[in-house]
């Protein structure tokens, strides 16, 4: 026992020399060299941008008068108000961060001291419990060494407070164009409140939010007493109104993303392409002011090292909201994200031959029912997937969202990259496959790059000395080829877009445009082998545009860009993988072409998968299953006797349908289609009271009136089992 205590004791003794042995050693050099300037520069090694660093001389901080008595009452009340009276760390602030930390279930405050904060400044942290055990040892240090001015005058003068400024003095003339000694309350409240989350309380990007913080910082002003009441009062009534920003150099909105207080960045910008881009977005801006569209943003990535090569955050750096990055910035995708669902489907086992129903539909919803619209207003009727996709139709992506399921589209664009999507699939529902979530533009280049890459995921790059993390399969190489393949169909496009629109150049890109509901959102990505561009046109204050759609909108800024992104490269085509054939099809049925089709298209399809031959061509004629008997009725194209009793078809057993209050109840006729293996006259009755007789195909209209009603049809004399219909809505 005697001996256990006595080596008890030696290693106290031994801990007590460690801890006054570290307490003793020289302060970091870092503390007596001025913080580095920061250049920034392009991939070839241009000068994007230059950050000067404070302009002191070594070892000589700004002094406290210099920095100013509110900065500082602001700061202390913000980041540590018993700064004067800790030794470097400060254990009731620790206590309360384990205690808060523990209620949540995560880290949610740290409790770092001020002088702990310029000690990871000045010697980044190590990981773990070690990591911040070696950060208070030297918070420790710089207690023992240096006076409590001087450790505040030192964070004052490095700590970061976003948009590339290091140091109160740079902050302050950056956000307010004055040096901090000469800053309000209001406005030394505003720099305080930065530097715990720059990125987020960004003045330039979100002054509301940001004002809101200031009010914090100046409520804890008042109350640890650093600041009379009817002072606090007067800087909470100040509006917060910031300097015009000064030139930010070449490509700003890429700069502040990837800024860091080291000597130089070399990103992955190309500078003559960055022109070209900026040029683009310049000019159809100004030819699109008078459809009330004022911002834009592009991004330009080298698909084989996803590599960011052109970065535009919005038209002008200078404008009232021009700080905002739209390529950040979420918004609704419209059509943009369909690919990924049609790339779903294919994996599952369809292909771009088989057709889906462009047909007016309803759907129930939590808000009621839906019911979809094309962005012509009109119907196709049945089309292919391949032209269902190339003429972005809405219908049958819902259709097809049906059938593949919402929680898979959900995964899958996860998987793509996409982070704003953060609620349940069932939040979204069905229209998830029209934009019904929030997208960002970078990351929707990301996403159309793996069409390139035959179905590999990997981030984007802002640096050259970034990660470059292993590609992660997402979709199987045939159908990341087939969904390219569809999107760069001039034929299959036509009938949407022409043939002379922003999507057709000289050289093979597969192209997807999208328009948000109400005008407010306008998409355009265009891919090939070597690079994807995506574009975003619309207004950072969510209002509309007015009448302008992807194609016209964005579309124009896409044509230019990729017109210079490719200019010295070869005109690929994407590579076609193994497993796939081309083969003749009906271009009406989808199926392999029979001897009386009229006309044919080739399509990928498996090359070893069996696949029907057309029966709707047949030497006498053309008649389509009982199943397009809706479609077929309303345009008058024969429907082939299936065999089976005298049916309703339309409408649909359990139908219900909403009358439109500010339509014709004329305009809202609901179709009527039978079907009967034969028979010459057809007799349609509601509720038992006939409201029409047709001959074969027995097809007709009914102006429907609210309420349940039951629908039957009696062909030659054989009548059908009824099929229920509720009506709802109306004048």
């Amino acid at each position: 026992m005697a001996d256990g205590a006595r080596w008890g004791r030696v290693g106290v003794l031994l801990a007590a020399v460690l801890l006054v042995a570290g307490l003793l050693r020289p302060l970091p050099s870092a503390l007596m060299e001025p913080a580095l300037g920061t250049q920034v520069l392009d991939r070839d090694g241009i000068p994007l941008a230059y950050r000067a660093a404070p302009d002191r001389a070594p070892g000589q901080p700004l002094s406290l008068d210099e920095l100013g008595a509110d900065l500082v009452a602001a700061t202390l009340a913000a980041e540590d108000h018993r700064f004067r009276w800790h030794p470097g760390v400060d254990p009731v602030g620790v206590t309360r961060a384990l205690v808060h930390n523990a209620r949540a279930g995560r880290v949610v405050e740290g409790g770092s001291t001020i002088t702990q904060q310029l000690a990871r400044n000045l010697v980044p942290r190590g990981p773990g419990l070690l990591g911040k055990a070696g950060e208070a040892l030297l918070a420790l240090r710089l207690e023992l060494w240096l006076d409590k001015d001087t450790i505040l005058a030192e964070y004052l003068s490095r700590v970061y407070y976003g948009n590339a400024a290091l140091g109160a003095d740079a902050a302050a003339r950056l956000y307010f164009d004055r040096p901090p000694r000469a800053l309000s309350l209001a406005q030394a409240a505003t720099l305080a409140a930065i530097p715990r989350r720059p990125a987020d309380l960004d003045p330039l990007r979100f002054p509301l939010r940001v004002q809101d913080a200031r009010d914090a910082v100046l409520r804890r002003v008042q109350r640890r007493g650093l600041a009379d009441a009817s002072r606090v009062a007067e800087a909470l009534a100040e509006p917060l109104v910031l300097s015009p920003p000064a030139s930010p150099g070449e490509a700003p909105h890429l700069v502040r993303r990837v800024f860091a207080p080291v000597a130089q960045i070399r990103t992955t910008i190309d500078l003559a392409l960055q022109h070209a881009a900026e040029a683009a977005v310049a000019d159809v801006l100004t030819a699109l002011a008078p459809h009330r569209a004022h911002q834009a943003a592009v991004v330009v990535v080298h698909n084989p090292t996803r590599e960011v090569i052109a970065y535009v955050g919005s038209g002008v750096w200078g404008s009232s909201d021009g700080q905002v990055d739209g390529v950040r910035a979420p918004r609704s995708p419209g059509s943009a994200l369909k690919p990924f669902l049609y790339g779903l489907a294919l994996e599952e086992g369809a292909t771009l031959a088989d057709l889906v129903e462009d047909t007016p539909g309803t759907w129930s919803t939590t808000h009621g029912s839906w019911r979809p619209e094309n962005y012509d207003h009109g119907s196709a009727g049945p089309v292919t997937l391949r032209e269902a996709l190339a003429r972005s139709l809405n219908v049958p992506a819902v259709r097809l969202a049906e059938r593949v399921g919402v929680a898979d589209l959900h995964r899958r664009l996860v998987a793509l990259g996409f982070t704003t999507l953060g609620d349940r699939p069932d939040h979204y529902g069905l229209s998830l496959a029209l934009g019904s979530g929030e997208i960002r533009l970078d990351e929707l280049a990301a996403a159309y790059a793996t069409l390139a890459s035959q179905g590999r995921w990997r981030p984007l790059r802002f640096t050259r000395d970034a990660p470059r993390p292993a590609p992660i399969r997402v979709m199987s190489p045939a159908a990341a080829f087939l969904i390219a393949d569809a999107l760069d169909d001039p034929d299959a496009r036509a009938p949407a877009f022409g043939r002379a629109s922003a999507l057709e150049p000289s050289f093979p890109m597969a192209a997807k445009t999208g328009t948000s509901t109400g005008w407010r959102d306008n998409w355009a990505v265009g891919v090939t082998p070597a690079v994807t561009v995506a574009v975003w046109v619309g207004n950072f204050d969510g209002s509309p545009m007015v009448d302008i759609s992807g194609v016209t909108g964005a579309g124009p800024i896409l044509a230019r860009v990729m017109a210079a992104a490719m200019e010295g490269r070869p005109d690929e085509s994407f590579a076609t993988p193994p497993g796939l054939a081309r083969r003749a099809v009906c271009p009406l049925s989808g199926l392999l072409r029979g001897a009386s089709c009229p006309d044919t298209r080739d399509e990928w399809l498996p090359a070893k998968a069996e696949r029907p031959t057309c029966d709707w061509h047949t030497p006498a004629g053309t008649a389509v299953p009982s199943s397009l008997a809706a479609w077929a009725g309303q345009n008058g194209v024969p429907v082939r006797a299936d065999g089976g009793a005298v049916a309703v078809v339309a409408p649909a057993n359990g139908t219900t349908w909403w009358l439109d209050p500010d339509r014709a109840p004329a305009d809202q006729a609901i179709p009527l289609i039978a079907r009967a293996p034969a028979g010459t006259t057809a007799i349609w009755a509601v509720d038992g009271a006939p409201v029409a007789t047709t001959a074969s195909p027995f097809t007709a209209r009914w102006v429907p009136t609210p309420g349940d009603h039951r629908v039957t049809v009696t062909v030659d004399g054989v009548s059908s089992a009824p099929a229920t219909v509720w009506v709802g809505g109306g004048p």
